[in-house]
C-alpha cells in the first residue's frame, strides 16, 4: 500500500513538470511567431523605421550619407627675408620698406642689389618688393640718387616667383614664371633691360645656345664653375665649342651621330668656329660660331650663330634681332624638288616649340625663293627672346634633316 502511494506521488510530479514544459514551449512558439511577423513586415516595407520615442522623420531608402568635409587648409604666408648684395653700408642701411612704400602683411622688400646701370661710375639699386601671396609675386624697381633722395627710374611689376639681378655688363636681368601655357613652378621667362641714356629698354642677348638669355647664361656659368671646381664634369661640354655644337645637334635637332671639326680659333677676337657634320642618314650639317660669356675666357662658351653648310640656303626675313608677331612671315631661299621637305619652327627662350609650319614641299628644281607664315603661342604677353629655325630634309622625312639655319628674334604676343 505504501509503495502504491509513492508511485502515485511520482506520477503527479511528472505530470506537473510536463504541463509546465508544454506551457513554456507554446509561449516560445507564440513569441517566435510575433518576431517573424515583425521581420516580414520590415522586409516587405523598404521604408520601415524602428519605433522610437518621440517624433521621428522617415529616412528615404538609398539616401547617401553626407561625408564629412575636410576643412580648407589655412594658407600660411611665405617668409620674406631681405637680401642685400654689393651695396655700400650707407645704401644697405636705408629704410627700404619705407622708401618703397610697402604695407604690413601685404608686401616687403626682399632684395636690394647695387651696381652701375646708368653709366660708368654711377650707382643704382635694384629693389625687389615681394608679396605674401602663393605666386610669390615680385615688383622690381631701379633707384638712383642713393646719396640723397632715392628716385625710381624704372620698374617692372608683377613677376610671378620673380627674381632680378644686375649683369656683369651693367644690365638689369629679370626672371619669372610665364602665366600662360604649361603650368610650372620653374622660371621660364627671362628679360634684359639696358640704359640708353634716358631710360631702360629691353635688349637681346647676342647668343642662343646653350642659353637663350643673359639671366640663364649667368646662372648656368655659376653652376658649371662650381661643379667643375668640385670635380663634377657633367657640364664640361659647355666649355667647348665642339661640345656645344654636338650637344645642340643631339638635344634640339635630334641628330644621333655627328662629327665636329674646328674651322677657326682666334684667341684675339675670342672666336671659335666649328663645323658639325651629320653622320646619320640625313647627312648634311651646320656651322656654329662661339664666344665666351661676358668676354671672360674663364666663363662658359655660348653659340652666337647657326648657319647651314649649304651656303645657298638663306633666310632673308626676318632679320636677326628684329621684333616679330604671330603669325611671323619668313622668307628666304631653299632647295626644291621631289624628296625635299622644309619646316620652320619657332622656339621660345627655353627651347619650347611655340609653333611650326609643318612639312613644306617646294615645287620646281634647284634653289627657289619662298615665303611662309608660322603661327606661334607664347607663355606670356609682351616681348621675349626666341629663335626661328629653318630645317631642310632631302630624304622626304623631316626626322632626317640635312641643313639647319637659326635666326634669333624678339617674339611678341
Amino acid at each position: 500500500m505504501e509503495k502504491w502511494v509513492m508511485f502515485l506521488r511520482r506520477q503527479k510530479r511528472s505530470l506537473r513538470t510536463h504541463s509546465w514544459n508544454l506551457l513554456v514551449a507554446r509561449s516560445m512558439m507564440a513569441l517566435c511567431g510575433l518576431c517573424l511577423t515583425l521581420l516580414l513586415a520590415a522586409c516587405t516595407n523598404p521604408f520601415f523605421t524602428p519605433t522610437k520615442s518621440g517624433a521621428a522623420t522617415p529616412v528615404p531608402y538609398g539616401t547617401p550619407t553626407t561625408a564629412a568635409t575636410s576643412p580648407t587648409p589655412t594658407y600660411i604666408p611665405r617668409t620674406i627675408t631681405l637680401h642685400v648684395t654689393n651695396c655700400p653700408s650707407n645704401v644697405a642701411g636705408l629704410k627700404w620698406d619705407q622708401i618703397a612704400g610697402t604695407k604690413a602683411n601685404v608686401n616687403k622688400v626682399q632684395l636690394v642689389t647695387c651696381g652701375s646701370l646708368e653709366g660708368s661710375g654711377s650707382l643704382e639699386a635694384v629693389v625687389g618688393v615681394g608679396y605674401y601671396t602663393p605666386d610669390a609675386k615680385l615688383d622690381v624697381y631701379v633707384y638712383d640718387g642713393l646719396t640723397g633722395t632715392p628716385t625710381v627710374t624704372f620698374k617692372v611689376l608683377g613677376l610671378l616667383d620673380g627674381d632680378a639681378q644686375i649683369s656683369p655688363a651693367g644690365t638689369l636681368m629679370t626672371a619669372e614664371v610665364g602665366p600662360k601655357g604649361i603650368a610650372t613652378t620653374t622660371t621660364n621667362l627671362f628679360k634684359e633691360y639696358k640704359w640708353n641714356g634716358s631710360t631702360f629698354t629691353q635688349v637681346m642677348f647676342p647668343f642662343l645656345y646653350p642659353d637663350m638669355t643673359h639671366y640663364q647664361a649667368e646662372q648656368d656659368n655659376a653652376l658649371v664653375t662650381s661643379q667643375l671646381t668640385a670635380g663634377n664634369k657633367d657640364q664640361e661640354w659647355k666649355t667647348s665649342c665642339t661640345g656645344e655644337g654636338g650637344h645642340l645637334a643631339s638635344s634640339i635637332f635630334r641628330w644621333s651621330n655627328t662629327t665636329s671639326t674646328v674651322q677657326t680659333y682666334d684667341k684675339g677676337t675670342d672666336t671659335v668656329i666649328v663645323q658639325i657634320a651629320n653622320s646619320g642618314p640625313g647627312g648634311g650639317g651646320f656651322v656654329v660660331t662661339c664666344h665666351h660669356l661676358d668676354g671672360n675666357t674663364n666663363s662658359i662658351l655660348e653659340i652666337a650663330s647657326v648657319t647651314p653648310l649649304d651656303t645657298n640656303m638663306t633666310v632673308t626675313a626676318p632679320a636677326s634681332g628684329v621684333q616679330v608677331g604671330s603669325p611671323v612671315s619668313v622668307s628666304g631661299v631653299s632647295q626644291a624638288g621631289a624628296g625635299v621637305l622644309d619646316e620652320l619652327v619657332v622656339y621660345d627662350d627655353t627651347f619650347v616649340r611655340a609653333g611650326d609650319s609643318g612639312p613644306i614641299t617646294r615645287n620646281g628644281s634647284g634653289y627657289v625663293s619662298f615665303t611662309n607664315s608660322v603661327t606661334y603661342t607664347l607663355n606670356a604677353s609682351g616681348v621675349q627672346e626666341g629663335i626661328i629655325v629653318f630645317f631642310v630634309s632631302t630624304q622626304n622625312n623631316l626626322a632626317l634633316t640635312n641643313q639647319i639655319l637659326a635666326v634669333k628674334v624678339f617674339l611678341s604676343a
